[in-house]
């Protein structure tokens, strides 16, 4: 899935300095910011309502024309996001644009386009990794594997500390076998951005692929807390502690699965399958205190 940067940008306003002590401002109320706000609250209407008062005060404000462009690929109309986006780049040099156009071609089988506008955003910008790395996705997905990781590498070569490149090219790798670089790649990604569930998850994998069951416990246990009304983790999470034999750890992740959705026969039948070896388990306790309690009669 390609993803997106910067869907709503943020001004951070210049502190005030009176006498020895620093006042920060509030945020100046305007028709883009309140935009801003409704955007991240999800409330699409009044967010592109915002954005065009915005522009009908500025119809050069650049920053409105992307977000509109924004709001409405988010909502699928993606023809009307293009011509925002296209709006944005007649008025500036704007990489994101390019490469939220990119994606809207390629989801409309516009390859050639797509990789123009990428190649553009890149030679335009020279000094960004996210062009590049996107280019590489794009790469991947055509099968081009070889040169989606060179792609990559010229995306760290740019920026060491971009990571979605690092994600990116780690995800490949491991799927060219390359497992102890391809972890290398997403352990860094994971470090540069801790909470990116994304990273985690697939941190997370790797290490249940390669039987470390704990490391992989631990990545998917931090996901959960980032993701906590994720059913499918969290019957991913009882899986995991089921084969390491920490039931009550499996039992509470499985029920924490059922208290999304209770009427999963999976998540139930492991819950019973559980109870039952914990149940076997008593039993041959058990048996063995009564084998002992027999001998010492004997003595």
């Amino acid at each position: 899935m390609i993803k997106r940067y910067f869907k709503s940008f943020i001004f951070v306003l210049l502190a005030v300095f009176l006498s020895s002590c620093t006042n920060v401002p509030a945020p100046i109320d305007s028709h883009f910011n309140r935009g801003v706000e409704h955007y991240d609250n999800k409330d699409f209407a009044k967010a592109i309502e915002e954005y065009k008062l915005a522009l009908r005060k500025n119809p050069k404000d650049t920053f409105a024309l992307y977000n509109m462009g924004v709001v409405y690929q988010d909502q699928g109309k993606n023809d009307r996001a293009a011509e925002f986006y296209q709006d944005v780049l007649k008025h500036t040099e704007d990489t994101f644009s390019r490469i939220n156009l990119a994606s809207i071609d390629y989801s409309k089988g516009k390859k050639e386009e797509a990789f123009s506008q990428l190649k553009t955003a890149a030679n335009k910008n020279p000094d960004s990794a996210h062009p590049l790395s996107v280019l590489g996705e794009f790469q991947e997905l055509e099968g081009q594997l070889a040169e989606a990781e060179q792609t990559y590498l010229r995306a760290l070569n740019i920026d060491s500390k971009h990571s979605a490149s690092h994600y990116r090219l780690g995800k490949l790798l491991l799927k060219k076998q390359k497992y102890d670089q391809g972890v290398e790649h997403i352990l860094k990604a994971v470090d540069l951005e801790p909470e990116n569930p994304t990273y985690l998850e697939a941190l997370g994998s790797e290490f249940e692929r390669s039987g470390k069951l704990l490391e992989a416990a631990n990545s998917m246990e931090r996901v959960s807390v980032i993701e906590p009304d994720r059913f499918d983790l969290f019957v991913r999470l009882g899986d995991i502690y089921k084969k390491k034999k920490m039931y009550q750890e499996a039992l509470t992740r499985y029920w924490s699965a059922l208290a999304i959705k209770n009427d999963d026969p999976y998540t139930h039948r492991s819950v019973l399958e559980i109870y039952k070896s914990l149940s076997d388990m008593e039993i041959e306790k058990l048996k063995k205190l009564e084998g002992q309690s027999s001998f010492a009669q004997t003595q």
